[in-house]
């Protein structure tokens, strides 16, 4: 049996394993190439990506609902069916009008629906305001912008049934 030995280790190789560390290399070698080959087929696809993602938003109007109760409250849902289907949400803005019927509080939550669902998925409030309010978020970011937005109105004091004279706005911008 031979011994091969390297001068800048002091590991020896034997001649009996010299064809498995040759057969090892040259799978290495293989490999490598390969790699180097998928970069250089891949690398064109990427470069052909566009440099931003498009924009784009929906807005919708919905006038309030009625109260009939102190601590009552009225949803109103807002929602955009005719979207990209590979959208996400990166902001919501909300103008919401206050009711009339002489409450003396009055807060708003805001929750996101899936689509085809309607089960609140993630909610943001309660914001506390007494006159006309815009409300802008980042609660929603990364959603599908097909999803249902939730405006929930809850009055404490006034009189009742209070009905909703107002209308309340919500815009969703998203990429895609």
């Amino acid at each position: 049996m031979r011994t091969f030995s390297n001068p800048a280790s002091s590991a020896a190789v034997s001649s009996a394993s010299a064809p498995n560390l040759l057969g090892g290399l040259l799978v290495f070698r293989r490999l490598l190439a390969c790699a180097m080959l998928g970069s250089a087929l891949i690398a064109p696809i990427v470069v052909a990506l566009p440099a931003s993602a498009a924009t784009g938003s929906w807005t919708v109007y919905q006038p309030q609902g009625t109260i009939t109760s102190d601590g009552g409250s009225a949803i109103t849902y807002f929602s955009k069916a005719t979207t990209p289907s590979t959208g996400q949400i990166t902001g919501t803005t909300l103008l919401v009008q206050p009711y009339s019927n002489g409450r003396t509080s009055e807060t708003v939550d805001v929750c996101y629906q899936e689509p085809g669902t309607a089960t609140d998925y993630r909610c943001a409030g309660p914001f506390s305001f007494s006159s006309s309010m815009g409300i802008w978020l980042h609660s929603f970011d990364g959603l599908d912008p097909k999803g249902t937005i939730t405006v929930k109105h809850t009055l404490h004091g006034g009189t009742y049934p209070a009905a909703g004279t107002g209308v309340d706005r919500v815009t969703v911008d998203y990429q895609y």
